[in-house]
């Protein structure tokens, strides 16, 4: 099975473009077929319109999220007391998601404040069947992601375990895992075993180098030539998000396409 890569424009094309807009169009110079974006503020049509323009595909969106504060940056789903922002927040993204064709959100949960973990599971909870039944309505697919504590040290989702027993809980079909091999990696290891674990939950998948999150061919914890023929059995059919930092510039480190023996 031949894996189809999207460039996550949160860190690529980053060093020669400011907006998400340019960004696309870089991206699609560039030979992507498809982009992974944040919800994208104050740009929307500029991006709407870039996407139109290119016919690029828009594999994942982020939720909007507050900029302005730090307790609110990484995402409000867990957070108690802003139940009403994040139902804003959703729907606009939903909004957005159905201008530019994109079919997945991913849900981000917000870091672990003053209030205790029970609070914040419950509000987590609460939100994501929100947010299901919303998508759901919408024909859309929600993604929740377990962050490594390296990468973020009070993120409240941070296990696979603890996303299986959301799911579960939550009960929707439409709602699943976003695998990101980086932070697998740094959370649980065992790569190979994790991905036969979870594969009836996961949904999504995006790939980085192990420990600093730079082109998957460059020396790290993980072989990606062995990885990649994992993904291929796994059977996953979707996009699978760069969402690395290049080790030099976006262009210059995307050799290791090729060397993989995949094609943009």
């Amino acid at each position: 099975m031949a894996l189809k890569f999207a460039a996550n424009l949160n860190f690529l094309f980053t060093e020669t473009a400011t907006t998400i807009a340019e960004r696309i169009r870089l991206a699609h110079k560039q030979g992507f077929p498809a982009v992974e974006i944040p919800y994208p503020e104050g740009e929307t049509q500029n991006v709407i319109d870039a996407i139109q323009a290119t016919g690029i595909t828009v594999s994942l969106v982020n939720l909007s999220f507050d900029k302005t504060n730090d307790k609110l940056r990484f995402g409000s789903t867990s957070i108690p007391g802003s139940e009403e922002l994040f139902k804003k927040q959703l729907n606009e993204t939903i909004e957005f998601a159905k201008q530019a064709q994109c079919k997945k959100i991913h849900i981000t949960a917000g870091i672990i404040s003053d209030r205790s973990e029970s609070d914040h599971a419950q509000t987590y909870l609460a939100n994501l069947k929100v947010a299901a039944a919303s998508l759901k309505a919408n024909n859309l697919q929600g993604v929740i992601e377990p962050i490594n504590k390296y990468a973020i040290p009070t993120y409240f989702m941070n296990s696979y375990p603890k996303a299986l027993q959301v799911l579960n809980e939550l009960g929707y079909d439409n709602v699943k895992i976003l695998a990101d091999l980086y932070h697998l990696q740094h959370i649980h290891g065992n790569v190979a075993y994790t991905l036969k674990e979870y594969k009836n939950s996961i949904g999504h998948f995006q790939i980085a180098q192990v420990p600093h999150r730079h082109e998957p061919d460059v020396a790290g914890e993980l072989d990606y030539g062995y990885v990649f023929k994992q993904v291929e059995e796994f059977g996953y059919d979707g996009w699978i998000g760069c969402e690395y930092k290049p080790k030099t510039t976006t262009s210059e480190g995307l050799g290791w396409v090729s060397k993989f023996g995949y094609q943009l």
